[in-house]
């Protein structure tokens, strides 16, 4: 789902593997996204569940014929998922998307939950975006601590692709608009 390295007359040296944007994702999914299960809102770690979604969808496909396997992955301890190949990938969170699978054979909570399956799928391009475009990657070593304990150790590359001048302290912020008061007779 993310640019290729090389845009804007830049040559990235990082990819999403090196930034720890799977990390970003992971946190994400586990952390941020509560379901309703039973009565109440529960933040459910979704991370696991997702995983084995996608093996699922990519498994469907493969069996369709619609995707082809590769014969190695990056992930060799991964599913179905890690050995398409980005095109494929695509095709599978596309497939997701527009629900061209069959959902029942889904993993629990995407199960006949169509609602859920076009919502994960949007997170997952937007957590994966939001992985690669922030600070995320130059939180270093601090960046699966909370919020309150990460520090930057360098200038994010997301942030010299956008053209981001980076943090400051002085940005001019909107402070509403001047009022005056007429006098008023009585």
């Amino acid at each position: 789902m993310l640019p290729s390295t090389h845009q804007y007359g830049y040559e990235s040296t990082y990819n999403a593997i090196d930034l720890g944007v799977h990390e970003y994702l992971i946190s994400g999914l586990d952390q941020n996204i509560s379901i309703q299960k039973q009565l109440e809102h529960q933040a459910v770690p979704l991370a696991y569940p997702i995983a084995i979604m996608l093996d699922s969808a990519a498994t469907q496909l493969v069996n369709a014929s619609q995707v082809h396997p590769l014969h190695n992955s990056q992930f060799p301890d991964g599913g179905m998922f890690s050995y398409l190949s980005k095109n494929d990938r695509i095709r599978t969170l596309s497939a997701l998307e527009n629900l061209k699978l069959d959902l029942y054979l889904l993993p629990s909570p995407f199960q006949n939950n169509g609602g859920m399956v076009k919502f994960i799928t949007d997170a997952l391009n937007r957590f994966s975006m939001f992985g690669y475009y922030s600070e995320w990657p130059a939180y270093g070593t601090t960046r699966l601590n909370p919020p309150g304990y990460r520090t930057l150790e360098f200038f994010p590359p997301g942030w010299f692709l956008v053209g981001y001048p980076g943090v400051s302290l002085g940005y001019r912020d909107f402070r509403g608009f001047l009022l005056t008061m007429a006098e008023v007779n009585t």
